[in-house]
């Protein structure tokens, strides 16, 4: 449906800006009302992304203090040597005797695995179903082609 008026943006009339001394203060009200508003008692919650950038901050400190114990100044890089290849800060040096899998260790890799062979299994019955359903797919058509025919016939 067309207009019954002409717009033309070059001839719209421009929205008013005011002046700069009443954006300042606009402005200055606002920012008194929310200096009012923090002052009132309620309790600070900074939220979750907060808390986490305060425990970021504390492991930052308490690495940093490690370091100052163990006589590695902060900037320095830290050369990997045999001892500390691989390891935090603060951690205990790893054994020389390999570590003995129990019981409980051995039983659940043997768990793992017969998860895994059994999921490799139905993933393979899967394949057959499909390739078989893929293979008999031409000869399915060929069928409804020869039935619609005889329709097209009889």
């Amino acid at each position: 449906m067309p207009r019954n008026f002409r717009f033309e943006h070059f001839n719209a009339p421009k929205t008013s800006t005011p002046a700069r001394g009443v954006r300042r203060r606009d402005k200055q009200a606002l920012s008194a009302r929310h200096a009012v508003e923090r002052r009132s008692d309620k309790e600070l919650h900074y939220g979750r992304n907060h808390a986490e950038t305060e425990e970021m901050f504390q492991v930052r400190a308490m690495n940093a203090q490690l370091e100052a114990l163990a006589g590695l100044s902060a900037n320095a890089p830290v050369k990997p040597t045999a001892t500390n290849r691989g390891q935090p800060i603060g951690a205990l040096p790893m054994s020389e005797e390999p570590v003995l899998l129990s019981r409980t260790g051995l039983r659940d890799v043997f768990d793992e695995a017969l998860r895994q062979f059994r999921a490799l299994q139905s993933g393979i019955q899967d394949a057959t179903k499909a390739t078989g359903r893929l293979l008999s797919l031409p000869m399915e058509a060929a069928r409804l082609a020869a039935q619609r025919m005889r329709l097209v016939q009889g």
